[in-house]
C-alpha cells in the first residue's frame, strides 16, 4: 500500500507519516525542500523521538521516500499510484498544492483507477468545503465525484524542530506520546481506510469542534497568557503557573460545556479529555513554544477558529464565554503590540473577526483587553472574570 503525503514538515514527519510507516504501508512525501527531500531519499528512513519524560524513546519510520513538488511529472506519477493522499503543509498553503493533485487526480480518472482519498490534517473548520470550491474549479463533476475530502482531528503536538547540533540527524522530530487521528468517516470514497490508530467517525464535525474548540483554543489561550503576561518562552512554564491554568480549564470547560450540549453528548468524557490535554501541555521534554502555539495570530482570532468560533459556540447553546474571551482579549492584545500602527482595538477586531461592535463577542473580549492594555496584574483580570461570571446574565452592557 501507498501513502502519498504533501509536506515533510512537522505533522507530515511527526504524525502522519509514522501512521502509515508503521502500519507496513511505503511513504512518499511531496515538499519543495531540497535538503529535506535529498536526506530523506538518501535515507530511506528517519528517526521519531518520542518525549514522555522517563517513558521516552527513539523510533524508526521507514519505507519513505520524498518527490520535489517542483518537478510534476514525478508527483502527478505518485499521485495517480497511491492508495491515500494527506495534506500536512498548514492551512495556507493548501492552495499551493493543489495543481499537482488535481493534474493527479485527473491521471487517475483517465487511467480509471477508482477514487481517491485525501485527508485533510490541517487546523481549519471546514477545510472539506473550502478545498472542495478549489477544486469545482478545475475538476469534472465526474472527476470530483472520485475524490473523498477526508477532515481528520489532529491532536499529536508536534513543537517546531531544534537546531541540531553537529553529527544530529536534520530529519530527527521530536513528539509526544499521544498518536491518535480521528478521521470522517463518511467522507470517504470507495473503502474507508484500515490503518492503526487512524479512527474513523461519524458525525465527524464533533471532534473537528473539539480539537479546535478545546485543544486549540486552551493551548492558544495558554501561550497568550503565558507569553503576555510573565514572558514564558514555553507552554509548560505558562500551564505550570496556577493562575493561568485556572484560566485555561475555565476556557475549555465552558467550551466542553457547550460541545455537550450542541451534540448531546456525555460531559464527564469530555472533561477527562481537558484534563488530559492540560497534563500533556506541561510536558517539558516536548519544548513546546509560546511563539509557536501563539503565532498567526490573525487565523487564531478569525470567525469561526478556536478563540472568535468557540466564543461563540458557548453562546450560542446558552453560555457564557468569559474565559474564552478573556483569551481572546490576551490575543487581540499581542496582535496590537506586533502591529503598533494599529490603534483601534475595536476595528482590528473586526477586521480580523468580522464581528460588530455590537456583537456579544466584542463586548466580552472588550471588557476584558483594556485590563491587558492597561498592564492590570493577571489576579485583577481573573478576579472581573469570575465577578462577570457569577453575575445574574454575564452581559456587558
Amino acid at each position: 500500500m501507498k501513502a502519498v503525503i504533501f509536506g515533510a514538515g512537522n505533522i507530515g514527519r511527526g504524525f502522519i507519516a509514522p501512521l502509515f510507516s508503521f502500519d507496513g504501508w511505503d511513504v512518499t512525501f511531496i515538499d519543495v525542500s531540497k535538503p529535506v527531500i535529498e536526506r530523506i531519499n538518501a535515507d530511506g528512513e528517519y528517526p521519531l523521538n518520542i518525549v514522555a519524560g522517563d517513558n521516552s524513546k527513539t523510533l524508526t519510520v521507514k519505507n519513505v521516500r520524498a518527490v520535489d513538488g517542483n518537478n510534476i511529472e514525478e508527483a502527478v506519477e505518485a499521485i495517480a499510484n497511491c492508495d491515500a493522499c494527506a495534506t500536512c503543509v498548514g492551512a495556507g498553503a493548501i492552495k499551493y498544492i493543489l495543481p499537482n493533485f488535481i493534474k493527479g487526480v485527473k491521471k487517475r480518472f483517465a487511467d480509471g483507477k477508482g477514487p481517491i482519498n485525501l485527508l485533510i490534517c490541517e487546523n481549519l473548520m471546514d477545510a472539506d468545503l473550502y478545498i472542495k470550491g478549489l477544486l469545482e474549479k478545475e475538476l469534472t463533476t465526474e472527476e470530483l465525484e472520485t475524490v473523498g475530502l477526508v477532515e481528520t482531528s489532529v491532536g499529536r503536538m508536534v513543537p517546531v524542530p531544534k537546531a541540531k547540533g553537529e553529527g544530529e540527524n536534520p530529519l530527527s522530530i521530536a513528539v509526544e506520546e499521544y498518536g491518535v487521528l480521528p478521521v470522517d468517516k463518511a467522507a470517504f470514497k470507495g473503502e474507508v481506510i484500515n490503518v492503526k490508530n487512524i479512527v474513523p467517525f461519524t458525525p465527524f464535525h464533533y471532534y473537528v469542534e473539539r480539537k479546535l474548540y478545546i485543544h486549540n483554543m486552551g493551548h492558544a489561550i495558554c501561550a497568550y497568557l503565558g507569553k503576555a503576561m510573565f514572558g514564558d518562552e514555553y507552554i509548560y512554564q505558562s500551564i505550570e503557573r496556577p493562575i493561568v491554568r485556572v484560566i485555561v480549564e475555565d476556557a475549555m470547560i465552558e467550551s466542553a460545556m457547550a460541545l455537550s450540549k450542541k451534540y448531546d453528548t456525555e460531559f464527564e468524557p469530555l472533561m477527562a479529555h481537558v484534563w488530559d490535554l492540560i497534563r500533556r501541555f506541561g510536558n517539558k521534554a516536548l519544548g513546546d513554544t509560546c511563539a509557536r502555539v501563539g503565532g498567526d495570530i490573525p487565523r487564531k482570532l478569525a470567525a469561526s477558529d478556536r478563540l472568535v468560533g468557540a466564543s461563540k459556540n458557548v453562546l450560542e447553546n446558552g453560555g457564557k464565554p468569559v474565559f474564552v474571551c478573556l483569551g481572546a482579549a490576551a490575543a487581540l492584545y499581542e496582535y496590537m503590540k506586533e502591529n503598533p500602527e494599529e490603534t483601534d482595538a475595536v476595528s482590528v477586531l473586526a477586521k480580523l473577526s468580522s464581528l460588530s461592535a455590537e456583537d456579544e463577542v466584542t463586548k466580552y473580549i472588550m471588557y476584558f483587553y483594556p485590563m491587558f492594555k492597561g498592564e492590570k496584574p493577571l489576579e485583577e483580570i481573573l478576579s472581573a472574570a469570575d465577578a462577570l461570571k457569577k453575575s445574574e446574565t454575564g452581559m456587558i452592557v
